[in-house]
């Protein structure tokens, strides 16, 4: 009888923690979420007087067209003559320093970081995918 009395006190406590987890972690994801919509209005209002007070503007047809065609020919002209593509590369390389090198090296660096990291959570495993049966 004392065994089921201690079962039961151990189970109905058990159950109080858990009620009280649950309830702590739905306040706090509320909370979360309240502050989490408030700020990205914040930002949305912002880049709108950012953009009335800068005057920006999306590209006109004939820009976005002049900037696709110069795209186009470059692409074209590289494409018959790999070799001045490569001449490109090497003469801006050149007026590179050191810490701009390694600069950009950790800017890659992080770029991958952070792409894998985006697979690894996309696919829930850190190497491969799982197995599906």
């Amino acid at each position: 009888m004392f065994a089921r009395q201690s079962l039961r006190t151990a189970s109905a406590l058990r159950n109080t923690t858990a009620r009280r987890s649950a309830s702590s972690l739905a306040a706090t994801v509320q909370s979360l979420s309240e502050k989490s919509i408030y700020y990205g209005k914040v930002a949305v209002e912002l880049s709108k007087a950012v953009y009335v007070k800068e005057g920006l503007q999306p590209p006109t047809v004939a820009e976005f067209t002049k900037v696709y065609e110069c795209a186009v020919a470059e692409s074209k002209k590289f494409a018959k003559d790999p070799n001045a593509l490569l001449a490109l590369v090497a003469k801006n390389a050149q007026g590179f320093s050191k810490d701009e090198i390694l600069r950009y090296i950790c800017y890659f660096i992080q770029v991958v970081g952070f792409f894998s990291l985006g697979e690894i959570i996309g696919r829930r495993n850190v190497v491969g995918y799982a197995e599906h049966h």
